[in-house]
């Protein structure tokens, strides 16, 4: 069976892998919100490569803290009274991060503030509390605090869209997967990596059941078939990423000479990862069969300030041993 998706062929199943240009892989997070252990838990379970992370205590307060109550009230002779409830922040004080909750009556041409209460948490003694300044008709402060308290509580536990993307990300790489140029989170797999797909696709799921928010987590993939339109179209979204990958690490590697970086550890750093980018290329190549002499200027000079970090980070290193 075979769909057109955005002008690409795509086939749902096939055993011949020469038939093949590789996977299309298309995943959402949505509001995803997983226990750390129940995380660790999964990956080890699947095998899935997850060397940990650490949760910021001040990430978990800010997005304990961000979340924005919208209300509108009814006023007299029919007239509509707007105010939102937010967090907003103050000024750090050492280990202390201060936010104040705010009530924002919006009027025609001022808006109209009232601070409510002071939102803290001390990174030091590791604990988040509150002191309220004035109560509201409409809201209940104390228990609007308290909440924000509990939510805390979990999010210092827990890991978020941005980290599980994070991770999920590092992964793609390892495939060499290629983001395409459509709205969402669409990737190429190519061919010889496309096994590798599956437990991606597994991870998902298996976070559907560890999620503790309602939205469901999607994922899916299918083949794409191996012909001269479908290279061409693809040549194209990888040139547009090589290229732009190329830049990037132009400008790091000339921000690192420029600097007069004395660090042999982070300049070899980016040279392994230029290398890693001129094997990618090389690898797309045959899978493309054609050469991608766009991005050959990028690449020459690219190739120049490798070869620059290179003999910089070993007469650091020299300097060191002597």
């Amino acid at each position: 069976m075979t769909n057109n998706a955005n002008g690409f062929m795509v086939v749902q199943n096939s055993t011949d892998e020469s038939r093949l240009l590789g996977k299309f892989l298309y995943y959402s997070l949505a509001d995803v919100l997983v226990e750390q252990s129940d995380f660790e838990r999964i990956c080890a379970a699947l095998g899935f490569p997850y060397a940990g992370r650490r949760i910021s205590e001040v990430d978990a307060f800010r997005n304990a803290t961000g979340r924005v109550t919208r209300r509108t009230v009814s006023g007299s002779g029919g007239a509509q009274e707007i105010f939102r409830i937010y967090c907003r922040d103050n000024q750090r004080d050492g280990n202390l991060y201060s936010r104040e909750l705010v009530r924002e009556t919006v009027g025609l041409r001022t808006n109209r503030y009232e601070k409510l209460a002071n939102v803290c948490y001390d990174s030091g003694a590791g604990m988040m509390y509150h002191d309220t300044v004035q109560g509201d008709p409409l809201l209940d402060v104390d228990q609007l605090c308290t909440d924000m308290e509990q939510k805390f509580g979990v999010f210092r536990n827990c890991l978020g869209r941005s980290q599980i993307d994070t991770v999920l990300l590092h992964y793609l790489k390892a495939l060499d997967a290629l983001p395409v140029s459509v709205y969402g989170k669409l990737y190429f797999i190519p061919r010889d990596k496309m096994h590798q797909v599956g437990l991606f696709e597994e991870l998902i799921e298996q976070l559907n059941h560890a999620n503790r928010n309602d939205k469901a987590l999607v994922v899916n993939s299918f083949f794409v078939a191996d012909d001269a339109k479908q290279r061409g179209k693809m040549a194209g979204e990888f040139y547009a990423l090589a290229r732009r990958e190329a830049q990037e690490y132009q400008e790091k590697a000339a921000y690192l000479i420029d600097s007069g970086c004395q660090s042999a550890a982070i300049m070899e750093r980016w040279v392994r990862r230029i290398e890693e980018l001129k094997e990618k290329k090389q690898r797309y190549e045959a899978l493309f069969r054609k050469e991608l002499t766009e991005t050959d200027e990028e690449f020459h000079s690219l190739q120049l300030y490798q070869q620059e970090l290179q003999i910089r980070s070993q007469g650091i290193r020299a300097l060191k041993a002597a």
